[in-house]
């Protein structure tokens, strides 16, 4: 989460967090009182807040591949003689 979307400093006691659902805001927010805490007492500044904002914007990182046809499709586009492969022995996706 923190490597696609790093926190930003809105002002110098605001952090805003870009997520990518509502599951992530719930989750955090349910550690929001202990990560502050750490950033107060690690910043030496009480006036810490954190913010959290859902992105609308999707991610143009690579796409995980969790089907055997997905895979398949992404194993395709990096050797393309896997299809002919496929084809020519007639073999079949499980």
């Amino acid at each position: 989460m923190y490597k696609n979307h790093p926190p930003k400093l809105v002002n110098e006691n605001s952090l805003k967090v870009l997520l990518r659902n509502k599951t992530q805001e719930y989750e955090l927010n349910k550690e929001r009182s202990n990560i502050v805490s750490y950033l107060r007492r690690c910043l030496r500044n009480a006036k810490i807040s954190l913010e959290f904002e859902i992105s609308l914007v999707e991610d143009k990182g690579p796409q995980k591949a969790f089907t055997v046809a997905d895979k398949f499709k992404v194993m395709m586009e990096k050797n393309p003689s896997l299809a002919i492969f496929k084809k020519e022995f007639n073999l079949d996706l499980e």
